[in-house]
């Protein structure tokens, strides 16, 4: 079973045919994931801290209408965050925020699973990222949380780092804090914008040397998302994969880097390669077994990417479009 962490918020996206109208659409990174394994079929559990406000209704109908699993999620008092979002001429989403004391950002250490929780639930890895550890002050209760259950060698950790420099974050201070969060983290996953924006790097620029720093000498990998020239699978060793992505029209990209996730590591619970002693269970894989991997995840994001806003595939719609390839 793979818990989801982290935010549950309103999109409010502006029509790109009408100037000033929006539609609220359920979203935040973290849920995104979880939606997708839902649909996937995954066993899954999100863990978010959503508001008994108006907006927070209609986050807790949309997720479970789709499957999504809410049993240990938070009843906040806190009012629910709202990201705009206008869709550019290429379907690719800017946003600005209204974050200031929502619901995301309260964890308390009581409201986080014990490691009884986490065995009773079967729990074999945690995925978090994006605004959750980013927004204090739950996010350094979360990093506590979290780097225990990595010393443990308990179950696999994931993080999708998924920058959002439209909150007006210091580009030194994040830095620090993603190689933190990367430092107890078996997976990673950040598109090259990410990776440059943090750095100060030019669009293009190479990020094979910080990629591979970030894996330093132990089992962890790395996927770094390019967009429409596919995925680098970065392995223990300097290995490098590249994996194509698929040509396709595109509507907009929100939810795609979510959906990549959630496929990929509903694949790695399929194939008994999340929980414990998680490096092994990563470097036993064998680089054929991980392109495949990226190979199917990729064809998903793209999927949600021919649909407007999040919508990922269900399994069945995945195998149709594999099938066709």
């Amino acid at each position: 079973m793979i818990l989801v962490i982290g935010e549950a918020l309103i999109d409010l996206i502006e029509n790109r045919y009408q100037a000033g109208a929006f539609n609220a659409v359920v979203g935040g990174a973290n849920a995104n994931v979880a939606l997708a394994l839902a649909r996937r079929g995954t066993k899954h559990q999100f863990l978010g801290r959503i508001s008994n406000d108006r907006f927070g209704k209609i986050i807790r109908d949309r997720l479970e209408s789709n499957g999504v699993h809410l049993e240990h999620s938070i009843d906040a008092t806190e009012l629910t965050t709202l990201a705009v979002v206008s869709i550019d001429s290429h379907g690719v989403p800017n946003y600005s925020f209204y974050v200031n004391g929502t619901a995301d950002w309260g964890w308390t250490p009581a409201e986080l699973p014990t490691d009884v929780d986490l065995e009773n639930m079967h729990a074999t890895a945690i995925q978090f990222g994006c605004l959750t550890m980013a927004m204090a002050p739950g996010n350094a209760v979360i990093e506590e949380w979290a780097k225990a259950h990595y010393d443990q060698k308990s179950v696999t950790i994931s993080h999708d780092i998924n920058m959002r420099p439209a909150l007006g974050f210091e580009r030194e201070v994040e830095r620090k804090r993603v190689e933190r969060v990367n430092s107890f983290s078996h997976v990673i996953k950040a598109s090259d914008e990410d990776i440059q924006w943090l750095y100060g790097l030019d669009e293009g620029a190479d990020v094979d040397d910080i990629v591979n720093a970030w894996i330093g000498d132990t089992g962890r990998h790395v996927f770094v998302t390019r967009g429409g020239d596919g995925t680098s699978i970065y392995r223990p060793g300097g290995v490098r994969i590249d994996v194509p992505s698929r040509k396709i029209n595109v509507v907009d990209t929100v939810g795609a880097g979510d959906t990549f996730c959630a496929n990929m590591l509903g694949q790695l619970s399929d194939l008994d390669a999340l929980g414990s002693d998680a490096f092994d269970r990563l470097t036993n894989l064998s680089d054929e077994a991980w392109r495949e991997l990226v190979h199917t995840s990729g064809i998903a994001a793209s999927i949600t990417c021919e649909r407007a806003g999040c919508e990922p595939p269900t399994k069945p719609e995945l195998e149709a479009v594999l099938a066709s390839l």
